[in-house]
């Protein structure tokens, strides 16, 4: 448990941080608080003994990766979810402790009586199924976004263990590897998912380093175009939001109208503080969204293979 600690504290010390600047996040850090606690125990478990089936054909993976789409897109993994359900139902508790109230109370009460089998859930969020966890939430009469944020809190951490042992597991010199380097598409390589923002470790070599808080995957463009409308135009301008944080950015695009996060830090950030880091980082969302851009919708790619959701 020294690595749970050590990940509270940091994660502590930007809570502080963050609620001296904006005391009105005081209520989603709140709720974080809680939601990193459970990642940090469910990770565990999922060290212990991956839930997962992992038996991939790489040659698949490579031809997709050349193609433009990620690793876990399409893809159906079988999901023992024995150890899963648990913290599904926990992750309802902890968000009907803030806006999410009562529609996070009857969620966790519909995956008691297993009206969500929660293996189909964790592998449709994998496979990034979108489409079909919102349409088993409106067939539920449930919120769709809800359902989603939940899958993606109990599917993220095991996201995060394939993709890293997909990398140690693959030996050099590999089509797969040189495939995943090779990616130079604005959403994840691993899972499409768009990155929560930009990092730049101090003393490194300039760049946009990409960060995924999904699964934690880490990718750097091969040019300076917008990630998401790709546009290689001038369209793109760099504002820094607050004067006394030179060091944080956001990337704005005046043809697509979206924007990233761009911020320096110390060290890589470790995948339980992504999402800490897009929450107290808040003030760059703010002040791109009154300059009028917005943060992109996830990119939609084919379904897992296998109905999902029955």
């Amino acid at each position: 448990m020294a690595y749970a600690g050590a990940i509270i504290e940091e994660a502590e010390q930007k809570w502080r941080l963050a609620l001296n600047l904006r005391p009105e996040l005081d209520p989603a850090i709140k709720i974080q608080r809680r939601v990193t606690n459970r990642i940090l125990a469910l990770a565990k478990i999922i060290d212990e003994k991956l839930p997962v089936q992992t038996n991939f054909e790489i040659p698949s993976l490579v031809n997709k990766l050349v193609g433009g789409t990620p690793i876990l897109a399409g893809e159906w993994l079988e999901v023992d979810s024995s150890s899963l359900s648990t913290f599904a139902m926990g992750f309802c508790e902890d968000l009907a402790q803030g806006e999410a109230g009562a529609p996070a109370e009857r969620l966790r009460l519909i995956l008691d009586e297993g009206r969500v089998e929660i293996g189909s859930l964790v592998s449709t969020s994998l496979g990034r199924g979108q489409k079909e966890i919102r349409t088993k939430a409106n067939f539920l009469g449930i919120a769709p976004d809800l359902l989603w944020l939940v899958a993606e809190l109990v599917a993220g951490p095991i996201a995060n263990r394939i993709q890293r042992k997909l990398i140690v597991e693959t030996k050099q010199p590999s089509p797969l590897l040189l495939a995943i380097q090779e990616w130079n598409n604005g959403f994840c390589q691993f899972c499409g998912s768009w990155p929560a923002f930009s990092e730049q470790v101090k003393g490194t070599t300039p760049g946009r380093t990409l960060r995924c808080s999904y699964c934690g995957g880490t990718w750097t463009l091969k040019d300076d175009q917008c990630i998401y409308c790709r546009d290689d135009s001038d369209s793109l301008i760099s504002a820094a939001i607050n004067p006394d944080q030179p060091s944080e950015k956001v990337e704005l695009c005046q043809k697509c109208g979206v924007y990233l996060k761009c911020i320096e830090v110390s060290q890589p950030t470790s995948f339980e503080l992504l999402a800490v880091e897009d929450l107290v980082t808040t003030e760059l969302d703010i002040g791109a969204a009154e300059q009028g851009y917005t943060r992109a919708p996830m990119p939609i790619f084919e379904s897992p293979k296998p109905p999902c959701l029955p």
